[in-house]
């Protein structure tokens, strides 16, 4: 990935929110405790905070993830 596509993907304000709960995800995601973080963080925890639809959080994850 370049440094435009990393500029690009930042821009938008709902990924970077994603990004910055992901530094913290015991905090930001209490409901995932129930399964544990060692795996990191259900899609679906991330589109309930967000108030989007799975497909598009998946589709932010994946730009940022690339």
């Amino acid at each position: 990935m370049d440094q435009v596509e990393i500029f690009k993907a930042l821009s938008n304000k709902t990924r970077l929110q994603i990004l910055f709960w992901l530094k913290d995800p015991e905090n930001n995601f209490p409901d995932q405790e129930e399964y544990g973080f060692s795996n990191g963080v259900c899609v679906g925890q991330i589109q309930k905070k967000a108030g989007l639809t799975q497909s598009t959080v998946s589709e932010y994850l994946s730009l940022v993830s690339s």
